[in-house]
């Protein structure tokens, strides 16, 4: 008797049956989840460009955001700006990945989430996700030139690149589902 190995230490019985509305409550959640993130980052690209206009144009607010927080000499009056903009770009970065994840969302909605285009959807998230980890190590460390009291160590974030990896997996599980639904429907 051949046993499947990647089952063969959970014990629990899981109810496939998709008939109960539990799995697509769920979906809906997801979907508002994404919806109310994508609005979020939304307001907060908005928000951080707006500030960066601000700060570029307004050089007396950073002379006094600066002594405030106990800084007599401002290192340059390019970058407040410079912060927003790329907090700004790492938000739209985020909301990118969220537009992608309601798409994947609409089609588990619709109940067919095996279909080609999330394998592609799925490879862009991670893609994206690791784009943005690089740019934000990359500006964190060149930010160290500014401020010499500061740990400008490389801050390496395991949990955003375990998020990656899951998400690559997930990719070629999808790819793999999509692959043995075509074997399927291809079988008479």
């Amino acid at each position: 008797m051949t046993e499947n190995l990647s089952s063969a230490n959970d014990m629990s019985d899981y109810d496939f049956n998709l008939d109960d509305q539990s799995g697509n409550r769920m979906a809906r959640i997801l979907q508002l989840g994404t919806l109310i993130g994508r609005i979020v980052l939304g307001l907060a690209v908005f928000v951080t460009l707006v500030a960066a206009l601000w700060m570029a144009l307004s050089t007396g607010f950073q002379d006094e955001l600066f002594k405030t927080v106990g800084m007599e000499n401002t290192p340059s009056h390019l970058l407040l700006p410079a912060t927003c903009l790329v907090l700004a770009v790492i938000a739209a970065a985020w909301f990118w990945v969220l537009h992608i994840l309601s798409k994947i969302v609409d089609t588990l909605i619709s109940g067919d989430p095996f279909v080609p285009m999330n394998i592609g959807r799925l490879r862009r998230m991670w893609i994206i996700i690791a784009l943005t980890e690089v740019f934000r190590m990359v500006v964190v460390n060149m930010t160290g030139a500014f401020f010499p009291n500061s740990d400008d160590s490389l801050k390496i974030r395991i949990g955003v690149w375990f998020l990656v990896f899951v998400i690559a997996t997930l990719s070629e599980a999808f790819r793999y589902g999509a692959i043995m639904r075509r074997d399927q429907e291809l079988t008479i």
